[in-house]
């Protein structure tokens, strides 16, 4: 991870529900569901910030459960 919050790799659920404007219980079910792509860090579930922005990239729009399996 580098230093400027552009390459940001991870981000905790409670931070991106913040940054989306969502409730915490909104990401935590999209996490549980697969619906946005997330990886085990210790015993911290983290936003896979660099894999979004990289599906994103691509064109990816719709987002649905399942899309993304646990690492």
């Amino acid at each position: 991870m580098t230093a400027t919050n552009e390459s940001l790799d991870l981000c905790s659920v409670k931070t991106f529900a913040e940054l989306s404007g969502v409730t915490v219980e909104e990401v935590i079910n999209w996490v549980d569901s697969q619906t946005i792509p997330s990886m085990k860090l210790a015993d911290f579930r983290m936003v896979n910030l660099a894999r979004l922005r990289a599906d994103l990239e691509k064109g990816k729009t719709v987002f649905k459960a399942g899309d993304y399996a646990h690492v």
